[in-house]
């Protein structure tokens, strides 16, 4: 039952389809000339069939009528034609009646087919119309009853009224015929109203999808193309035409000649793509130099695919062509930016560092022999006071600049780092040590509070380490005029953070935000107080971030402020000392070769040295400290980079290459360049250290011990809370 329910509701469905097509081809209106011609052609047929049944002229006169009508509802208003249209319905009920109620036989017979032809066109013309259909009708109905009943009286009369029921039943199963039709040919109206609504939507559709996509393809600069390779004919989109600056009107042309536009190598590409697609029936794009028909040559790229036939042979060839000439324009003019901007930012850096250097070399002699002349203690008051003020100037001048080198590599990307273990306890003291002098001098505490789970070495950064911490605490001291900055570390599931908290003057919350941006000033009046460049937070923002961690602050008006930041450091294995083995233990005095081309510096360094006991030579060539490293014995060479003929890179080589006492000899590089890849390079040429110029005599100092072992190690446990003396 399932299978005949779902089978014959399809059937019953596309027969009142057919049917109600049939019926829009035969249904007329009375408006229509054709829908005339056929009522009068009808009327015709009823005339001669009537005429041998008639002998007065009432045919004549009956055709004359129905002729008059039909031509009249044809020409007739609406109104005017819908009563026209039931005079002639009533014609031919008059016709019906008069063949099958006074004639019999033949005529009887025509008669009642009369009946049906006239009601079926009837119900066909007018069955989505009720009113006008139960109108146009009525005549022919009220003539069958008129007949049935004369059928009914003659039964009736010839003693047959059992007979009546039958032709009742003839009168209805005729009416349920009717109905039944009228119903299915309305549905069959509905289903073709429907489905010709559905057709012209999906066609509205398709109309605009398409108009959408050749504004797409206006917009994107591409056209898409179909050629048949069977036939050769080629099918274009208006973005084809665009593209090959071709007039629609000239047509498409043919395919050797569409690819004559291409170069020779491009075809050559094509036809190999068209190839191996043909095999697999994989698309395959390429990019190509186009010919336009004006001569101007464009880069386009061509997508394809191939379209198997039923042999699985190709059967069509279609895809899209696009024009990416302006693209690769834009891609050419932001390359040649780059490399611009690039090339701008390598003479910037390479600006800043010969700057850079040029700054620090004089700066070394003044900050070095301010800092020897202020430990003189038999200077006349005022000059302890001038000299105090030349140093403190020369290590605000070497700040400036270091920041603003800092920031250069920070914002070019330069900044590499170089995760080595350190050992954390003398990292941090060396760090607090260089603030010593400056807390003593504004009689402020200055502490350090190592947690006890901080492992004894880490691994990370120690420069870019210590660089940050340097920053946070020269600020913390400068910003603070009485109380305490306490510098705080500790290490858990591999994360050093680090804090450095003060009771200065705090932050405003207004200047809270822009407080790690570049060259951004608490105080940016004319009258500030205190002074700098506006880059120490940015750098030390910049630098943590870099290390895979973040900083953070916290800071009260009056209340002062604390500064943390966080960054990945492993526990590691205690670092080297760097301190051979034959060298192992104390050592009273240092034996120390100077190697630079300034005398001025080899000065300084000799006064710096000579002040705790240590002997020094000099070299003012690599020669000449070759010259000496060949026959002398020293427990550390001081190495300048830049010198002239032959570079502190170069010597260091040469004395690791020389077979002599001093080819293990620690050599720490003493120089003005200070970049990152100075430092590498100072590694791979074999030196064990790097100190930048100006010279610090702590930093001078502690690699010479560390690396000479003129200082026995300390025995015992590293203190980790303690405070650096101020007196």
């Amino acid at each position: 039952m399932a299978a005949g329910i779902s089978t014959g509701a399809p059937a019953a469905g596309r027969w009142r389809r057919r049917l109600g097509a049939a019926c829009d081809l035969l249904r007329v209106s009375g408006r229509d000339t054709g829908g005339m011609g056929a009522r009068l052609v009808f009327s015709a047929v009823v005339f001669c069939a009537t005429l041998p049944y008639s002998n007065d002229p009432a045919p004549f006169l009956w055709m004359a009528a129905m002729a008059a009508l039909a031509v009249a509802e044809a020409r007739a208003s609406d109104g005017a034609a819908d009563l026209f249209a039931w005079m002639q319905s009533a014609g031919y009920a008059l016709a019906g009646f008069y063949l099958t109620f006074f004639q019999i036989g033949a005529a009887q017979t025509f008669g009642v087919t009369l009946y049906g032809v006239v009601m079926f066109e009837i119900l066909v013309r007018d069955y989505a119309r009720p009113r006008r259909l139960l109108t146009n009708l009525t005549p022919m109905l009220i003539s069958m009853v008129v007949v049935q009943l004369g059928a009914g009286v003659r039964l009736v009369e010839r003693d047959q009224p059992w007979r009546i029921a039958t032709v009742l039943a003839t009168t209805y199963l005729v009416f349920r015929v009717f109905r039944s039709l009228q119903i299915d040919l309305t549905r069959a109206r509905r289903d073709l109203a429907e489905a010709r609504g559905r057709a012209e939507a999906d066609a509205r559709r398709i109309r605009e999808a398409h108009r959408i996509a050749l504004m797409a393809e206006g917009m994107a600069g591409v056209g898409h193309w179909r050629v048949d390779l069977a036939s050769g004919e080629t099918t274009w989109s208006e973005g084809v035409f665009r593209i090959y600056g071709r007039e629609p009107s000239a047509g498409v042309p043919n395919l050797g000649t569409q690819m004559a536009h291409f170069d020779v190598a491009d075809r050559r590409r094509w036809r190999a793509g068209l190839k191996i697609a043909a095999k697999t029936g994989e698309p395959f794009e390429f990019e190509a130099r186009l010919r336009r028909m004006d001569g101007a040559a464009r880069h386009v790229v061509c997508h394809a695919a191939v379209e198997l036939g039923a042999d699985g042979e190709a059967a069509t060839l279609f895809g899209a062509l696009m024009d990416v000439t302006e693209a690769r324009a834009r891609e050419v003019a932001l390359l040649d930016a780059k490399l611009r901007a690039e090339a701008a930012a390598e003479a910037k850096a390479e600006f800043l560092a010969n700057m850079s250097h040029e700054i620090r070399t004089p700066l070394t002699a003044i900050n070095g022999f301010s800092s020897l002349l202020s430990d003189l203690h038999d200077l006349p008051p005022d000059a302890g006071l001038y000299v105090r003020r030349v140093k403190t100037a020369g290590m605000t001048l070497l700040t400036v600049v270091n920041d603003i080198l800092e920031f250069s590599k920070l914002e070019s990307g330069h900044v590499a780092l170089s995760p080595q273990p350190f050992a954390v306890a003398p990292f941090l003291d060396d760090v607090m040590a260089l603030f010593a002098e400056q807390a003593r001098a504004k009689s402020l505490a200055l502490s350090l509070d190592l947690d006890p789970g901080v492992p004894a070495a880490l691994e990370a950064d120690a420069n870019r380490l210590r660089q940050v911490i340097v920053n946070l605490v020269s600020n913390a001291i400068k910003f603070t005029e009485t109380g305490e900055v306490r510098l705080s570390v500790r290490h858990a599931d591999g994360v050093l953070r680090v804090s450095v908290r003060d009771t200065g003057c705090g932050v405003p919350e207004d200047k809270r935000d822009g407080l790690f941006q570049r060259f951004f000033q608490i105080d940016g009046s004319n009258s500030r107080r205190y002074g700098g460049t506006g880059l120490g937070l940015s750098i030390c923002k910049g630098l943590v971030e870099l290390m895979g961690g973040s900083i953070t602050m916290e800071s009260a008006p009056g209340g002062g402020s604390i500064f943390a930041f966080d960054i990945h450091a492993q526990e590691a294995a205690p670092a080297p000392t760097g301190v051979s083995a034959e060298r192992a233990g104390p050592v009273a005095r240092a034996q120390i070769l100077v190697v630079d081309d300034v005398a001025v510096n080899r000065e300084l360094v000799r006064a710096m040295l000579q002040a705790v006991g240590h002997e020094v030579s000099e070299a003012a060539s690599a020669s000449e400290a070759l010259r000496l490293t060949a026959c002398e014995r020293f427990d550390l060479i001081l190495m300048d980079l830049q010198m002239p003929e032959v570079d502190g890179f170069a010597a260091a080589r040469a004395v690791r290459a020389q077979d002599s006492a001093n080819r293990d000899t620690p050599i720490i590089a003493l120089s003005a360049d200070v970049l990152p890849e100075h430092v590498e390079a100072s590694a791979q040429a074999g030196m064990n250290g790097h100190i930048g110029k100006p010279i610090s005599p702590l930093e001078l100092l502690g690699a010479i011990e560390r690396w000479s072992g003129s200082r026995a190690p300390a025995d015992g446990a590293v203190d980790r809370e303690r405070k650096i003396p101020l007196s």
